[in-house]
């Protein structure tokens, strides 16, 4: 049985921050269509969840998107403000700035406001983005 500790202490590794910030999202009720990612792309479908309240310095505000690709599909998009996203199913090949890497099922990144991100779906089946947003107002 773990010792006690207090409340104002917060001990949590990668894989509890994830599951409790997965878990948290999956109580939204999601919406269509953001500006961050225009739903207007052939192949690609926004959903947005509204924002929860933060414990986050800096962050009063969490909210919560998700995209689905279509396999070919691809989106382009500059970043409003920092944010944690994860490839929830599928494969995505990002590129941040230049820089690319493919996201599997479960991988796990950071954008920075003002980040140029394209987003690929290079597989056969879809992709889905899950999208932390770390919202300032």
């Amino acid at each position: 049985m773990p010792g006690k500790r207090n409340h104002n202490e917060l001990e949590m590794d990668r894989r509890a921050l994830l599951k409790a910030g997965l878990a948290g999202a999956s109580a939204l009720v999601f919406g269509r269509n953001t500006n961050l990612f225009a739903a207007d792309e052939k192949g690609v479908e926004s959903k947005t969840g509204k924002s929860i309240d933060s414990m986050i310095p800096g962050f009063p505000k969490v909210g919560q998107r998700e995209i689905t690709l279509q396999p070919g599909a691809s989106t382009k998009a500059t970043m409003k403000n920092p944010m944690i996203c994860e490839c929830s199913q599928g494969t995505l090949e990002i590129v941040q700035d230049g820089k690319k890497f493919t996201a599997n099922k479960g991988a796990v990144w950071t954008c920075r406001e003002g980040l140029v991100e394209e987003t690929s779906n290079k597989g056969k089946t879809l992709a889905t983005m899950r999208i932390f947003d770390l919202l300032k107002t």
